[in-house]
Parts: structure tokens; C-alpha cells; sequence
């Protein structure tokens, strides 16, 4: 094949071919890593994982006060060479029943913790969303819980192909630089937005809200 190439050309092709079957491997390897979940964008998943939190909020609308938290963004590599983000977020639920929490678990189909001590239930949505619901205890007294149950929602790693469409209004007059704003949109059209502020005893404290999904 290299019959009219000197030695030290023959040696130097035979490198290149190696190295370029080396990168081709790589590159193969590196786009084989990418499961459904990760081919789908960070503003599609952010948009999928605001609608389970919207239907979530508009299960429990009417029995429980609502507050929507603030959309949180994690850089995540999608392979070595594809840049991403994990987004999540956080559906606060004051004065949740059990019978609510249940039902709210059974409509995504997540699974209760193994953990008899813990009221928790998790698994993935359609969308390839994670889905967490947390209370404060298994058995509260009289079927209602009195701290806020947490409806968790994370996207996972997605490739950042563009921005995630994050808005923010202007600021109550009375807020300070701490209020952070979270809205989700509820299945008849209606927004549940809210103004939080994060605290250590709970996710966040809630100043303003609309409460729910009409």
C-alpha cells in the first residue's frame, strides 16, 4: 500500500490512521452515552417538568395552600464534550391530606419508600422527569399533615441547545433582594406563581402566591 512512500512517511501514515481511528471510536463512544432522557433539551424538560408540577397542583388545588418554587439550574456535562443542565424544581403543599398525598402518588405512579418510618414516594414521569414527594411523617394526626408536603421535580442532565425560557416579573415593592419567583402553568390555562424566600427549617418561606390552580 505505502510501496513508494519512504520508511519515515509510512510510519507517519500509519500513526494518523490510528489516531484517526482512535478519535472515531471516542466520538462514538461519547455519542452512544446519551440516552433518550439526555437527547431531549434542558427548555423541553424544564417544559415537561413544569407541566407534572402544574397537573400535581391542580390535584390537590382546593384542599391545600400552594406555592410554586423558584426554577434551579445545575451545569452537567451530557457527555465530555456536550455541556448541559439539570433543572429543578420545588411545589410547596400546606395542609395536604393523606388521602390528597395518595392519590397524588398513584396519578404518576410513584412508588412509597420501603422505609416505614418515612412518607416518601419517587419514580420518573412520561417525560423522563424524577418525581419526589416528601412529609414530614407517615401517620399524621388526623390524615392531615401540618408542615408542608414537598412535591420535588427534577430534569436530569439535558444538552443546553439554547436558554430554558426562565421569566421573572418585576418584584413586589415590598420584596428584598432574597424573594425569588416560581410560576408553573396549571392544566385549564391558569398560572400558580409565587414569591419564595429560601429558609433552613423548610425549602422556602412563602410571601406571596395564588394559592393554586382555579
Amino acid at each position: 500500500m505505502f510501496s513508494n512512500v519512504s520508511a519515515r512517511w509510512r510510519r507517519r501514515l500509519r500513526v494518523a490512521v490510528v489516531v484517526w481511528a482512535v478519535l472515531l471510536v471516542a466520538a462514538a463512544f461519547a455519542g452512544s452515552r446519551a440516552t433518550v432522557r439526555e437527547q431531549v433539551s434542558a427548555a423541553d424538560a424544564r417544559a415537561v417538568m413544569d407541566a407534572a408540577l402544574g397537573e400535581a397542583a391542580a390535584a390537590v388545588t382546593g384542599a391545600a395552600v400552594l406555592a410554586a418554587g423558584p426554577l434551579e439550574a445545575e451545569p452537567c456535562e451530557v457527555t465530555p464534550v456536550r455541556p448541559g443542565l439539570s433543572l429543578s424544581r420545588t411545589l410547596q403543599v400546606s395542609g395536604a391530606t393523606v388521602d390528597q398525598v395518595e392519590s397524588l402518588a398513584d396519578r404518576f405512579a410513584l412508588r412509597r419508600s420501603s422505609d416505614a418510618s418515612a412518607a416518601v414516594w419517587s419514580g420518573d414521569t412520561e417525560g423522563y422527569v424524577s418525581l419526589r414527594i416528601t412529609a414530614e411523617n407517615p401517620d399524621p394526626a388526623g390524615g392531615r399533615w401540618s408542615d408542608p408536603v414537598l412535591v420535588h421535580a427534577v430534569t436530569g442532565c439535558r444538552p443546553l441547545d439554547g436558554g430554558v425560557a426562565a421569566f421573572e416579573p418585576d418584584p413586589p415593592l415590598e420584596a428584598t433582594a432574597a424573594w425569588r419567583y416560581g410560576a408553573v402553568p396549571c392544566p385549564g390555562g391558569e398560572v400558580l406563581a409565587s414569591w419564595t424566600e429560601p429558609v433552613e427549617a423548610e425549602p422556602f418561606r412563602v410571601h406571596e402566591t395564588t394559592g393554586g390552580c382555579a
